[in-house]
């Protein structure tokens, strides 16, 4: 009998909780200072853009799963080679902790799997990839934002990479980091809408 009463409890409580579940789903646009370490590049811009749905599920929290495009890589510093750009779709899932609740200011933190698009399936059959990196990236995102109250969001993250992305164009490396890891690091700016349904 306590059993029963605990679980019907519990199913009452998660019921209550799932009624105050609110989704909006929104654009955000920015730009990217992205770079790749140990190597002789230089820091690079580009811009950032995703669609994603905001699902606030308590006061404190909401996930936010997104599906973005990002232009990365880095500034070429030989006269042999030009800039590396790699152009990322990714798939994110980021959490955000409202530091007081029903107020804008929260922090983010989240997965994202990249996707590199030059080096897709498709190119990789048809023999028709000229990507000098590995095709996917897993990355961690972390940042910091601001929500105000008609939707309008301001946020700034910092991605980094897990995955060592394979460089295979040598004049990307200095002698110093020829045997060394490559790794994706990437600073974002952004302003974000989510909308009313």
């Amino acid at each position: 009998m306590k059993r029963l009463f605990i679980f019907l409890a519990l199913i009452l409580f998660s019921g209550h909780l799932f009624a105050q579940v609110k989704v909006r789903p929104g654009l955000r646009l920015g730009f990217n200072h992205s770079n790749i370490s140990n190597t002789s590049l230089d820091g690079k811009l580009g811009p950032n853009a995703a669609v994603f749905a905001d699902i606030r599920i308590t006061d404190f929290y909401a996930l936010q799963p997104e599906i973005s495009y990002s232009r990365q890589g880095g500034k070429s510093t030989s006269l042999n080679s030009d800039d590396l750009i790699i152009d990322y779709i990714s798939i994110g899932v980021p959490s955000k902790f409202f530091i007081v609740p029903n107020q804008g200011l929260h922090l983010i933190l989240g997965p994202s799997l990249d996707f590199d698009f030059d080096n897709n399936f498709i190119n990789l059959i048809n023999e028709n990839n000229d990507s000098e990196v590995t095709p996917f990236d897993l990355s961690i995102l972390m940042g910091i934002g601001f929500e105000f109250d008609f939707g309008l969001i301001l946020e700034v993250r910092y991605k980094q990479g897990l995955l060592n992305i394979d460089l295979f164009d040598e004049f990307f490396f200095s002698d110093d980091y020829y045997d060394s890891t490559t790794l994706n690091n990437v600073f974002q700016i952004g302003i974000a809408y989510k909308f009313q349904l």
